[in-house]
């Protein structure tokens, strides 16, 4: 029994041993306790040796892992850790190893160092520049802060392969002559950069090509800003801009808001260009999309011009299909000479296009001057052109579309050198617009101008000047020489023209021919004959001063010169509304119209501006819709707006000019057909004017077979108003509807008229 009880004893001890000896302590071990990461990024593992399940956690976010958890084993796993790479300034991490349960935790420090290829300072910028020159740099530099360039020398780079990204910080206090880069390659861009305000900039005499940014560009430059004041030092000849020289590729969001400015001798050695932005943009693949300029840009000369000059807000020149797309010039363009002999021109954004033009507006005052003395407009010109959007767009068979102006538009001289060749336009004479200075081929759509547009020539009997039927200068609130559709466009500014004498005097009138409307001047540039206006309306003030007593001008609420005199004329004025007054004084022969001055099929047209001769020669011809009608029909036309004259008008019915006309103030001896049209307004005219309620002066009432049917039976014209302070009547209209001492002696010509409505 004594051996039983000592047997159990024995295992009730084994027993009671074994179950107080616990579990090993828990223990995470990791091969190391930190790491130094590389600033481009990298992959690592950690080794971890637990005898407790365990799971790792990062505290950041550029630290990423695989095989986050594992459980207790007696060999080491390993965790896969990611390091992105560090775009700034070095960094610390931690990955924390714990047990599941909570009993332990080890932690795992990572440093990833500074991006050597983040710039903050002028030595470092320095060599990113030199590592560029020699195709050793990369395509991640950028800037990390403002760079202050005092005393720095920049190296040249011919040619730039790469990415930089400025991070939207400045170079400040950068003393240069010399662009960034030369040129930046296909494969090269420049982003988010600002030049500051503190620079001093200055484009150097004998570069073609020069930007601050590039000289060239066949790559992309975006958001990209200068604020710095650039003078240029001589006039020589190129393409010049604040950011680019010559752009083949891509201008983005690209901002001028400093100061471009000239002033001195002129130079002879061929055309320049200036602009806020780029000197030119060309190829079918360049686009300048959303650049801006608020710069004023300048160009003043001490001397007579033999070169031409191009000066732009945003653009100097975009050829060859190059597009200027949604930008916008709030800058001050203004071009002072005593003189010049070729062409000159001032652009809200863009001075010679051949490219597509594209939601673009300007709020800037456009300006050239050629005088001796500032106000005295006693310089010449030849092919000059001012506008808001561009002075000539020769994309063929395109559309200017969805461009607004709201700047002042002026050119100021004493007279001109005739007419010469701008790009494939051959008979560019003096332009002036709201919009578009010449169109050759191209369309414009949805454009709107309220900006006054103004053209004076005080000395237009110089001696030196050249004349002749085919140099007609040109003014438009939209476009002042057209060659394409224009359609649905406004007009609000003004449109104001002096072309007189320098005694203004009429014995000394010239043939000096113009054309002048509140859309477009005219198309008489043009091959005359495709070039219809639709569906616009001008609301601006038309006023000319005219002393051009030798050729016929055309002078209208919405086109001077509407197209080809003849038969075979297609262009038409349809559904188009003038509510602006045209008003001619001086000594002209001219042309005015509430809607034309000049033939043309006018259809759904009304006018409701006074139209109104002050002063000018009695062979004038005034007309509520059309100053001079012949070869065309007009249907559908309303004249609302007073119609009269200040000077007697001694037209006859032989010579089909020199009346006026509720409707027409002259008509050719052409067939013709009036119907649906309506006249309610006021006539007034001194006693024995050429004058009537519906058409002036009918030349072909003498022995001519062509028929004219003044109204038609299916569609009689209506007649309301008043002849001289007479109110018209059911009883007294016939009277007035012609000339009182109009005698029918053709029965060619038939009247349908109604009283009424």
């Amino acid at each position: 029994m004594k051996k039983y009880f000592t047997i159990l004893f024995v295992v009730c001890a084994a027993f009671l041993i074994s179950c107080t000896k616990g579990p090993a302590p828990a223990s995470i071990e990791l091969d190391r306790t930190s790491y130094e990461a590389d600033f481009a990024g990298e992959e690592f593992t950690i080794a971890v040796l637990s005898n407790r399940n365990w799971e790792a956690n990062s505290d950041v976010d550029w630290l990423t892992m695989r095989h986050t958890a594992e459980a207790a084993l007696d060999a080491r796993t390993y965790i896969l850790v990611t390091v992105t790479p560090n775009a700034d300034e070095s960094r610390t991490g931690t990955i924390t190893v714990s047990a599941v349960d909570g009993s332990t935790s080890v932690t795992y420090t990572v440093v990833q160092g500074e991006n050597t290829h983040v710039i903050r300072n002028a030595e470092k910028f320095v060599s990113f520049l030199e590592a560029a020159a020699k195709s050793e740099a990369a395509n991640d530099f950028r800037l990390g802060a403002d760079i202050d360039l005092s005393g720095a020398s920049l190296p040249e780079v011919e040619s730039f392969i790469y990415t930089f990204d400025g991070g939207g910080h400045s170079i400040k206090n950068w003393n240069s002559s010399a662009p960034l880069f030369k040129s930046i390659s296909a494969s090269g861009a420049v982003r988010n950069l600002v030049i500051d305000s503190s620079c001093k900039l200055s484009i150097p005499a004998g570069i073609e090509k020069f930007g601050f940014v590039a000289g060239e560009n066949a790559g992309t430059i975006e958001n990209v800003t200068n604020n710095a004041a650039v003078s240029i030092a001589q006039a020589s000849k190129g393409w010049k801009g604040s950011i680019c020289g010559e752009n083949t590729g891509i201008l983005a969001n690209c901002i001028n808001n400093g100061a471009v400015s000239y002033s001195g001798a002129p130079h002879a050695d061929g055309s320049l260009y200036v602009a806020g932005v780029a000197g030119r943009s060309t190829g079918e693949g360049a686009k300048t999309d959303n650049c801006n300029n608020s710069g004023a840009i300048s160009l003043t000369f001490n001397g007579s011009l033999s070169q031409s000059i191009y000066a732009a807000g945003v653009i100097g020149a975009a050829n060859s299909g190059a597009k200027t797309l949604s930008c916008v010039n709030s800058g001050a363009v203004t071009v002072r000479v005593p003189s010049t002999s070729t062409n000159g021109q001032a652009a809200g954004i863009v001075c010679y296009s051949g490219g597509e033009i594209t939601s673009c507006a300007n709020s800037g005052n456009i300006s050239f001057f050629s005088e001796s003395a500032e106000g005295k407009a006693d310089g010449s010109v030849k092919g000059v052109g001012v506008a808001g959007i561009a002075c000539y767009s020769g994309w063929a068979d395109g559309v200017t579309s969805s461009c607004n102006n709201s700047g002042a538009i002026t050119l100021r001289a004493g007279y001109t050198l005739a007419q010469q060749t701008v790009g494939s336009a051959t008979k560019y004479s003096s332009n002036v617009a709201g919009i578009v200075g010449h169109a050759f081929k191209c369309g414009i759509d949805d454009c709107h101008n309220t900006g006054a547009v103004r053209s004076e020539f005080r000395n237009i009997d110089n001696a030196e000047s050249v004349y002749n039927t085919t140099a007609r200068q040109s003014v438009g609130g939209i476009v002042s020489s057209s060659w394409g559709n224009i359609t649905g466009c406004t007009n609000k500014g003004s449109v104001d023209v002096v072309w007189v004498t320098a005694a203004h005097n009429a014995n000394l009138a010239k043939q000096f021919v113009g054309q002048v409307g509140g859309i477009s001047g005219g198309d008489y540039h043009s091959d005359q004959l495709s070039s219809s206006i639709i569906n616009c309306t001008n609301e601006g003030a038309v006023t000319i001063v005219c002393d051009s007593s030798q050729s016929n001008n055309a002078f209208g609420g919405i086109v001077g010169w509407a197209g080809k005199e003849n038969a075979s004329g297609v262009n038409e004025i349809n559904g188009c509304i003038n509510r602006g007054a045209v008003t001619l004084d001086g000594y002209s022969k001219s042309r005015i119209g509430g809607i034309s001055g000049g033939a043309t099929k006018a259809t759904g047209c009304k006018n409701y501006g006074e139209v109104r001769l002050k002063g000018g020669l009695s062979s004038c011809s005034v007309g509520g819709i059309i100053g001079f009608q012949n070869f065309f029909n007009m249907d559908a036309c309303e004249s609302y707006g007073k119609v009269g004259t200040d000077i007697k008008l001694a037209g006859a019915e032989t010579s089909a000019a020199g009346g006026l006309g509720g409707l027409v103030g002259a008509l050719g001896n052409t067939a013709q057909t009036y119907s649906g049209c309506k006249v309610d307004c006021a006539i007034e005219a001194p006693e024995g004017s050429a004058a009537s309620m519906l058409l002036g002066v009918i030349g072909q009432n003498k022995a001519v077979s062509t028929k004219l049917e003044v109204g038609t039976a299916a569609s009689p014209l209506k007649v309301k108003g008043s002849f001289n302070g007479t109110a018209l009547n059911s009883s007294n209209f016939e009277t007035y509807i012609r000339r009182p001492d109009f005698s029918l002696v053709n029965n060619n010509i038939s009247f349908n008229v109604q009283y009424g409505e």
